[in-house]
């Protein structure tokens, strides 16, 4: 196949050809010498300028005759591309001595040219014909060289064409797959090269893919000969497919400039397309730098040379890899509390990249505060004014200060011990689509020890009609099973009887409060019976009411402070008597302070 510049080697093929032929034909007329021979035309790229192409052209003419020919011979030609004149050229009074000659011949094009000619390419299927004409003239003698014809084929618009298929990534996330890519041309004129590119649009993605429109970018060789915006878009759910059609178009007259830089660059150019989605933000359309399209052609050709045209798809960047905000600290605070809810102010610090894609972002942050694995605040606040470099972000959320005996009594199963986690996610929208973001979960432990008090040696006295009946010597307190509606607390005192008869435990009146809270208001009968002169253990169960944590922690948020007070009046019965007293050893006074939130950052 003869390339569409192919003309360049055959139009210095047929002049050196001409040129010979004009001086045998001059020599011939007036004497008998031997006709010249050509031994080798070789053909380069001169002088590039924006304007102009020139061609040289060396001939080396082999003379055998003892005398040369004199400078008398004419040569001009005219080089033609579907009838579109791209160059001509000639020179007068050739000559030559005997033996090695060399004919050096300069023409210029004017580049112009090439974008009339390109119309016509294109108009004609990627086909066009090449035609020189040529002729020589001497005194007395002038000839016509038959006209030389070729066909010129490129195929570039195939390289463009594929039926397999393609993903558009950004990052590790794929949302979209592309097939089945044609590309046609329109009615090019002098104006306009118009280039329909098709294909089929995929989503694989989670969320909707939604384009406003396309905006594309065609380049070759760093000279732009497309850029504009169409309105035409698609709207895919995630699992559909639909069609979308790009209508793109040349700027003819650019193909001059393209023609410069091909030569300048040794005949090797890549045509690049990009397309990108447009969207609509306050009324404004703005280009969303994510590549919906993106196929590069590496055009090769070697037309001095005798070789043809190569065009070969070299493909584009598939994966993107855009940055998206990152969260590098979170800080939670107590906010206003009431008897439903209580808020949690929460600051997060995000670092937003310094590219393109930060000014088209809304972020849409859900946060969920959980207390041992329940859920007890959760929302979402959106964010789109994210700035390059350090944002704060403030949010608040309202925890339900229903679900607090819940965990409450996870907190006392686990061994006084509570994790708090607040995690974040992101849902970032770049305008086309959507893509979830990590964001750093914020966890944190709190301890208590409410049952200090209530364990260890003891020495308390219960006196029977001014005896001492019994002893305390220690006691053991642990809490049983809770959940949200009661919280056990198992008392165990070693308890010794002084007295020669029985000691019976007939009674345990306890009261048991957080910061006036009324937890438990109760008696446990028939405790037990510690048998004459000995040493037992007397165990009872304080039922604390697990519901009224809630009215607690409102009275322990502003300070995350508390008092428990805990008393216990036990009664005895004996042949000695009967008497009443509150024992210190079952009771309980202290402070305890927490830090749910870990707002000291320990």
């Amino acid at each position: 196949m003869v390339t569409r510049s192919g003309w360049l080697k055959i139009g210095g093929a047929v002049l050196g050809v001409v040129v010979l032929l004009g001086i045998v034909g001059a020599v011939v007329a007036v004497t008998t010498f031997e006709p010249p021979t050509v031994e080798e035309s070789t053909y380069a790229w001169g002088e590039v300028t924006d304007e102009t192409t020139e061609i040289r052209t060396e001939v080396v003419v082999n003379n055998p005759n003892p005398v040369g020919v004199p400078g008398i011979v004419d040569v001009s030609y005219t080089a033609k591309l579907n009838d579109v004149t791209l160059a001509e050229g000639g020179q007068s009074g050739v000559g030559f001595g005997p033996g090695t000659n060399s004919i050096d011949l300069t023409t210029e094009m004017e580049n112009e040219r090439i974008a009339d000619w390109w119309v016509t390419h294109v108009n004609g299927d990627e086909q066009s014909t090449l035609a020189i004409d040529a002729s020589v003239g001497a005194v007395g003698v002038s000839r016509e060289i038959p006209a030389k014809e070729d066909t010129i084929e490129t195929d570039i618009l195939g390289g463009f064409s594929q039926e397999g298929e393609r993903t558009v990534t950004v990052r590790n996330d794929s949302f979209l797959r592309v097939s089945d890519q044609t590309a046609t041309w329109g009615e090019a004129d002098a104006e306009t090269t118009p280039i329909t590119f098709g294909s089929t649009v995929e989503n694989v993605h989670d969320y909707p893919v939604t384009l406003d429109g396309v905006e594309y970018v065609v380049t070759m060789n760093g000279v732009e000969l497309g850029r504009d915006r169409q309105t035409a878009g698609v709207d895919v759910d995630p699992g559909q497919r639909d069609q979308l059609d790009v209508e793109v178009g040349l700027d003819t007259p650019k193909m001059a400039d393209w023609w410069a830089e091909h030569v300048r660059d040794d005949e090797q150019s890549n045509l690049t397309v990009e397309m990108y989605g447009i969207v609509e933000q306050d009324g404004e359309r703005k280009r969303v730098p994510i590549r919906l399209y993106d196929e590069t052609l590496s055009l090769e050709t070697d037309m001095l040379g005798g070789g043809g045209t190569n065009v070969t798809n070299v493909g584009g960047e598939r994966a993107q890899s855009f940055e998206f905000p990152e969260t590098t600290e979170t800080n939670r605070t107590w906010g206003e509390v009431t008897d439903a809810t209580t808020e949690i102010d929460s600051t997060a610090t995000i670092e937003a990249p310094d590219d393109e894609m930060t000014d088209l972002l809304t972020l849409d942050i859900s946060q969920e505060t959980t207390i041992n694995d329940v859920t007890v605040a959760e929302g979402t606040r959106q964010v789109s004014d994210l700035a390059p470099g350090t944002n704060r972000v403030d949010s608040t959320t309202e925890m339900d200060n229903g679900e607090v005996p819940t965990w409450w009594a996870r907190h006392l199963n686990q061994g006084e011990r509570s994790t708090v986690r607040t995690a974040p996610t992101a849902l970032v929208d770049v305008g086309v689509t959507k893509f979830d973001v990590a964001m750093d979960t914020r966890t944190s432990t709190f301890e208590t020890d409410l049952l200090a008090g209530m364990n260890g040696d003891r020495n308390e006295e219960v006196t029977v009609e001014g005896r001492r009946a019994l002893v305390v010597q220690g006691v053991e307190s642990d809490w049983g099973q809770a959940d949200p509606r009661t919280a056990p607390l198992n008392v165990d005192a070693t308890v010794e009887n002084e007295l020669p008869a029985e000691v019976e435990v007939t009674r345990v009146d306890y009261r048991v409060t957080l910061n006036d809270v009324v937890l438990a208001d109760d008696t446990a009968r028939n405790v037990g019976t510690i048998a004459p002169e000995s040493t037992d253990t007397v165990g009872l169960t304080m039922a604390l009411d697990n519901r009224k944590m809630d009215e607690w922690w409102v009275t322990h948020v502003p300070e995350e402070r508390s008092d428990l007070e805990v008393t216990a009046v036990v009664t005895v019965d004996s042949r000695a008597g009967s008497t009443t007293q509150e024992l210190d050893s079952l009771g309980q006074s202290e402070t305890i302070e927490t830090d749910v939130l870990n707002q000291s950052g320990n």
